[in-house]
């Protein structure tokens, strides 16, 4: 009788997407940077509007109305960077039944990746929140609404009773007109001390927003901004006249200007309030990353009114990204997650401070927004400590279950933290006096494991209608991920200072008044100087195209204080080379420029490496593009006559393979060079034969065509290494004299005994090597043949054979004479 497991079947995957088609979650799996749908059950169709037919295509192909929303970038990032990215009630606009409407959703895309580790799909699950979010904001709005008729209907009895007041005035109007123009007297007094107060309220605001670092500006219903604060003027170098004729929109970086357009026009359009990222050009002549939010404005009728925005400058923000993306690139990934959490951070924050006087009067609604809130919340009586209330996000961060917090004392439920914070929250109860503590280091008992953390929190102390404390809310938000990022980017800024300390920069001081200067020698030697020199005989060294750079410089140093500039040299050897200027403007007690410090490097290797890695990226794609063409073609007309095979079909299949042999050498090229950058490239050392070595393991190398491989007569050298490695280092030379040197019919392979070691040549009698090119012919990315006409590849063979050469503690060399030939050798050590 067969077993269980001889009758259970294997589900097939269209069995397996059958099945997944029946879950009630809305499920999908994309592939690819475009998002193309591979499987979407029924429920994720519904939410889309669409059918079946979508099935294979792409998210922008299936559901065009997504351009411009921000889910086809997101479903980039996932597949690009092999992240998970999810979101709550997130809005977003589907075309359902022929009509856009907006919804909202709580989503996740997730990257599936294979045991290498390879993002291989998307998994894309979705929950319509929609009525949900909906009823949330009607029942906001009614208790708004219903705080508004209170006020209104207090407002009505005040009126009643001032009226009541105005009769008895009217009746004592008729008997008493002097009363009567005392009465008036205290009207106009009213009335001029409201619109004294209008007018203070209208400066404070105005003196509010001109003195904050924060870009303010106000627009009427039409558009036109009728008010910039002086932040405006300092960034721009407009003053507000000029700001209220022309604005400030033709200074956004060409690359932002029309994105930010569309943003403010849709928001303009629907009077909803917008964000949007944007480099603008300062007074100093360098662009500012902004992040700029827009809100509509509405008055008491709820008629519109215009728009009231603020920019945040966050270039030092997108500066220090830059940073964390040079010194530790794997972390650019968490920056990014972290800059987006701390801005929900600091909008839920910004909630909670404007719901606080309504928390006071609703006990219910406060209840609520706490068990709500996305920050750890604790709500602990004062007279007991017994913990009154806490919210899902408290018990995370503690590593509790409610049961062990709630109906506890915080000392008891928290007991390895009574010992340092049990004083402060005392402490709080008699003085009344928050406690802030930012980035505190906390031991928390997580799960039964002890765990380090970072939280920013407040003990803040709540006073009932009796004036005296009735309770203590802690709020906490932990910041761990964030200092530890922090940590981190202070480490590699300390290892980068470290390093400009000991890098060749030179220095110098130019005396605007006296208009000398004064240089270090490293900075004479930049500019091939034997002695210091003049400003003028400094000049003198640059190209000629650069001539006027300087100049230029100095005159927009003048203004911002700051010199950067880089310019190319023309020395008398003539070589070019390039360098790097930077300076502080120091001024005198008058403004004037008075002298600048500064300092100088060359950037000569640097930009060359710049263009050898552009020049790199080109031959990269046109190498892997040759051959993934041809493979495509052949694949095409394979699958044309896959039912009815003709004579060209082995053909086909032989040009096929061949194709992928090439895409094959281009991509392990590629992986073993990222190997060897990581330092994990090792090798696999043992005592070989050489002579065997020659004859098993490269015989395939005498299959030359055309050419002949000359094996000369290399004794019975025993070797101790990486048999593998060093064979890959024959193959190469061997490939190379075939390529370079294509009418050199013999090429001969040679091994000396050196004793202690061997060394191993190539050589071919081809059109040899011009002297400039060989001290680069071990460099990564170089190739001798610079165009791609003559032959193929990325330029990294050569790169790979010197580092296993010298990973094996020996040595690699060129020596070629044009017309003659080219000898490749390379030495090692035979006990290793």
């Amino acid at each position: 009788m067969p077993g269980i497991s001889d009758q259970t079947k294997i589900l097939s995957a269209e069995q397996l997407n059958h099945v997944l088609s029946f879950t009630q979650t809305a499920t999908a799996i994309h592939v690819g940077v475009d998002a193309q749908i591979q499987f979407a059950n029924h429920a994720m169709l519904t939410i889309w509007g669409r059918g079946t037919e979508v099935i294979g295509k792409t998210l922008i192909q299936a559901m065009p109305e997504l351009i411009g929303q921000p889910f086809v970038e997101m479903f980039a990032r996932v597949w690009r960077d092999g992240i998970t990215i999810s979101g709550t009630e997130t809005a977003a606009d589907i075309l359902v039944d022929g009509e856009l409407s907006t919804f909202y959703f709580n989503f996740e895309y997730r990257a599936v990746k294979d045991e290498r580790g390879q993002v291989i799909a998307i998994l894309h699950t979705a929950t319509d929140v929609t009525e949900l979010y909906l009823n949330r904001r009607e029942l906001e709005e009614a208790a708004q609404n219903k705080a508004l008729l209170m006020q209104e209907q207090s407002l009505n009895e005040e009126l009643a009773a001032s009226n009541e007041q105005l009769n008895a005035i009217n009746e004592e109007l008729f008997s008493s007109r002097e009363e009567l123009s005392k009465i008036n007297s205290e009207l106009e007094s009213m009335v001029a001390e409201r619109v004294q107060a209008f007018a203070e309220s209208e400066i404070r605001f105005r003196s509010m927003a001109d003195n904050t670092d924060i870009h303010i500006t106000v627009a009427d219903e039409t558009g036109k901004r009728f008010y910039f604060n002086k932040a405006w003027s300092i960034l721009t170098g407009r003053s507000p006249e000029r700001l209220l004729e022309v604005g400030w929109q033709d200074l956004i970086h060409e690359r932002d200007r029309q994105n930010f357009l569309d943003i403010h026009s849709a928001a303009f359009t629907k009077r909803v309030s917008y964000t949007a990222e944007l480099r603008l050009l300062g007074a100093e002549g360098s662009y500012h990353w902004l992040l700029k939010k827009g809100t509509p404005r509405f008055l008491s009728d709820g008629k519109f009114a215009g728009y009231i925005s603020s920019c945040i400058d966050i270039t030092q923000k997108k500066e220090d990204e830059h940073k964390m993306q040079d010194f530790i690139e794997e972390l650019a990934t968490s920056n990014e997650e972290l800059a987006a959490v701390n801005e929900e951070l600091s909008t839920t924050n910004e909630e909670l401070a404007a719901s606080y006087d309504e928390l006071v009067r609703s006990e219910a609604r406060f209840r609520n927004l706490i068990r709500q809130a996305p920050v750890a919340i604790c709500v602990i009586r004062a007279e007991d400590l017994m913990i009154m209330d806490v919210n899902k996000s408290y018990l995370e961060l503690v590593g509790r279950q409610r049961e062990q917090i709630e109906n506890h004392t915080i000392w008891d439920a928290m007991a390895e933290a009574a010992e340092v914070y049990a004083p402060v929250m005392q402490d709080v109860i008699a003085t009344g006096t928050a406690f802030h503590a930012l980035e505190h280091e906390l031991l928390l008992i997580r799960k039964g494991v002890e765990e380090t953390v970072f939280v920013d929190f407040v003990y803040e102390p709540v006073i009932g209608l009796n004036g005296e404390i009735t309770t203590i809310m802690v709020v906490i938000n932990e910041v761990t991920d964030k200092v530890i990022a922090r940590k981190r980017i202070e480490d590699a800024e300390e290892r980068s200072r470290l390093a400009i300390q000991a890098a060749e920069i030179g220095t110098y001081e130019f005396d605007y008044i006296e208009q000398s200067l004064r240089s270090s020698e490293r900075f004479n030697e930049i500019f091939g100087l034997d002695r210091p020199v003049s400003r003028d005989q400094v000049l003198a060294t640059y190209h000629a195209l650069d001539a006027d750079i300087s100049e230029q410089a100095h005159s927009l140093a003048k203004k911002t204080g700051k010199l950067f500039y880089e310019a190319r040299l023309a020395p008398l050897d003539g070589s070019l080379r390039w360098v790097r200027v930077h300076g502080k403007v120091y001024y005198d007690s008058d403004g004037n420029m008075a002298r600048l410090l500064g300092t100088v490097i060359d950037i000569t290797e640097f930009k060359r490496l710049q263009q050898q890695k552009d020049d790199f990226i080109s031959i990269a794609s046109h190498e892997l593009k040759t051959p993934l063409t041809s493979l495509k073609a052949s694949l095409q007309l394979l699958e044309r006559m896959k039912s009815n095979p003709t004579a060209l079909f082995p053909k086909l299949i032989g040009q096929s393979v061949k194709s992928m042999q090439k895409v094959s050498v281009l991509v392990d090229d590629l992986l073993t060079v990222t190997v060897m950058k990581e330092g994990q490239v090792t090798l696999n050392r043992s005592k070989f034969s050489f002579a065997d070595m020659i004859e098993e393991r490269c015989l395939h190398l005498r299959q030359l065509g055309s050419h002949e491989l000359v094996v000369e007569d290399i004794g019975e050298l025993q070797i101790f290494g990486d048999e593998n490695r060093i064979e890959q280092v024959i193959s190469n030379f061997v490939t190379n004299a075939v390529k370079y040197a294509p009418d050199s019919k013999q090429i001969f392979l040679t091994a000396e005994d050196l004793g202690s070691s061997v060394k191993v040549s190539v050589r071919d009698t081809g059109p040899g090597i011009p002297p400039d090119k060989l001290p680069h012919l071990f460099d990564r990315y170089f190739r001798a043949d610079q165009t791609g006409a003559q032959v193929s590849g990325l330029g990294l063979g050569l790169y790979i054979c010197a580092d296993i050469v010298k990973r094996h503690g020996g040595e690699i060399g060129v020596d070629s004479t044009e017309g003659v030939g080219t000898v490749f050798w390379f030495s090692l050590p035979v006990e290793g």
